[in-house]
């Protein structure tokens, strides 16, 4: 089945580790993928080209709830007008895949 809507490729994606401007200008988050982390902390995500702006959302990742090595999928279906951004506070270590069109 096709159409225009229908994503027959499955979405772009944007592998993170660190600080990072996911995308430069405006677009769709689909889902973030938490792959995994040693050291909790805090993501922000921003609809920005930089780690300031209008905030998302605000993801706490605590290393006392991490149960299995099975990755967390973060659903959105948002749309963002200038960029995404997503900014990591000075303790996480983490591994995130962001699907974003």
């Amino acid at each position: 089945m096709t159409g225009p809507n229908l994503m027959v490729r499955g979405w772009p994606y944007t592998h993170v580790t660190a600080d990072a401007q996911v995308r430069a200008s405006r677009g769709i988050l689909h889902s973030v993928v938490l792959n995994g982390w040693s050291t909790a902390g805090v993501l922000t995500l921003y609809d920005s080209l930089t780690e300031t702006g209008t905030v998302i959302a605000v993801i706490a990742i605590n290393t006392t709830v991490h149960v299995s090595f099975q990755p967390i999928v973060f659903l959105y279906d948002l749309e963002f007008n200038t960029g995404l951004y997503a900014g990591f506070d000075a303790t996480l270590v983490a591994d995130l895949t962001f699907m974003v069109g």
